[in-house]
């Protein structure tokens, strides 16, 4: 394990401490906001559910805005402001007990939050560009250890009070937004360091570009890798079929935390039964690691046949909770979907970061993280409509259907996926 860890660039392994530290902190909050709405609020659960609603869909806004401040205003910059708001409402909600105020926070903590969710990824795709897959997939684990430290965290903290639960989360962005201003620059500075002694090696064949060199010095920061000319821009029809699949992963994905849960308590399957559901689900997430680098290796070699694998998964969960009602069952259909998750949810970012014209990283993934946000809003809706009119077993095969509807989206994305030519070019490189 320790070797596997230094094999990463010191860049990545910072990244994904901080990225533990960061949804260790979100973590805190996030089991608990229905309670606390419920019992300290006094306010009935549906009431709960639309606010979570209301904040998924701050959150989609939140990721498509932050992934273009990202691109046009620079990383720090964005980075700063979202974690100041984000600091900033966390101490608001702990401190307040009013309903309306509350309401306007949460929002505003879903639109910072979404601000800050494709900072990790983007941040992958430009300090590890050679990396691929394996940096995405170091921060999504990260992130994972992060949920399972920050769950069983928020729950000693609100034994003490709830108002703790929202202070733990602002000290440990506060702890993420030094680790950034203090070594960030620093790594973004020796990635454009590493671009321009590459630009040097490939233009010093030429006579001209010798003599152009010699003539003009060029300060190593002022450079960027390589940046792609707009006359190839994003490849559009690629990247809508990538989160079409992506979205209709996450609306199968999320009837486990809303009806599939509602459904296993009528079933006489205790909520804290439900619970150890997610406890095994996050330590698949930890330790199985090895498990699906030899799945990779021997099944799904390519990112595409990843994110095809993943998706049969996904179809195989369902398939199976549709032939169980026993607790045995739902802990084999959470051990299989699980192992889709961990194909699908890396893999999908690191395909669009394939395509992603340099300078545009953060908007793409921004549009990736906004996508699954979607699918979290229109999911629990879905699924109780289906259940309503066909039951379980009837919603069980439609979300079977819709995963096999992700395969095919995912299969076809690669057909327009363009080619983006990458030339030299001396560039500022936002900070």
């Amino acid at each position: 394990m320790k070797q596997k860890w230094q094999s990463y660039p010191s860049s990545i392994r910072l990244l994904a401490i901080a990225a533990i530290i960061f949804s260790t902190g979100m973590a805190c909050i996030w089991p608990l906001v229905t309670i606390y709405i419920h019992d300290y609020l006094g306010k009935p659960l549906t009431v709960a559910g639309f606010l979570l609603l209301l904040n998924q869909g701050a959150f989609l806004i939140g990721s498509i805005a932050g992934g273009m401040l990202f691109d046009r205003w620079g990383k720090m910059r964005t980075i700063v402001f979202a974690s100041i708001g984000v600091i900033l409402i966390s101490v608001g909600l702990g401190v307040t007990h009013d309903f309306t105020l509350y309401t306007i926070l949460l929002l505003l903590n879903g639109l910072f939050y979404g601000t800050l969710s494709p900072v990790m990824n983007a941040l992958a795709v430009v300090l590890w560009p050679e990396g691929g897959r394996k940096g995405i997939n170091m921060i999504y684990v990260a992130l994972n250890a992060g949920v399972a430290a920050g769950s069983a965290l928020g729950g000693l903290l609100a034994s003490i009070s709830f108002a703790w639960t929202f202070f733990g989360n602002a000290i440990s962005q506060v702890i993420v937004l030094v680790m950034f201003v203090l070594i960030l620059p620093r790594q973004l500075k020796a990635v454009a360091e590493r671009g321009y002694r590459a630009e040097q090696a490939n233009t010093a064949g030429t006579p001209a570009a010798a003599v152009q060199s010699a003539a003009k010095p060029k300060p190593v920061e002022a450079f960027s890798p390589l940046q792609q000319l707009p006359t190839k821009k994003v490849a559009w029809g690629a990247l809508l079929l990538l989160c079409s699949g992506l979205l209709i992963s996450w609306i199968v994905y999320v009837q486990w935390t809303t009806v599939l849960s509602t459904y296993m308590q009528s079933l006489g399957i205790s909520l804290r039964q439900y619970s150890l559901l997610w406890t095994i689900n996050g330590g698949l997430i930890l330790f199985c690691q090895p498990l699906i680098a030899w799945v990779i290796g021997r099944f799904a070699r390519t990112l595409r046949a990843q994110m095809l694998l993943g998706s049969y998964v996904f179809v195989l969960s369902m398939l199976i909770l549709s032939q169980t009602t026993s607790y045995a069952g739902f802990v084999a259909g959470m051990f299989i979907m699980t192992l889709g998750e961990m194909l699908v949810w890396p893999a999908v970012p690191a395909v669009a970061a394939e395509f992603t014209p340099q300078g545009r990283e953060g908007f793409i993934q921004g549009l990736i993280s906004g996508t699954g946000s979607a699918g979290r809003m229109l999911g629990p809706l879905l699924g109780a409509v289906i259940f309503q009119h066909f039951q379980a077993q009837g919603l069980l095969y439609i979300m079977a259907g819709l995963a096999l509807m992700s395969v095919a989206f995912f299969a076809l994305h690669s057909s327009f996926q363009g080619r983006t030519r990458k030339v030299p070019a001396a560039t500022v490189e936002k900070m």
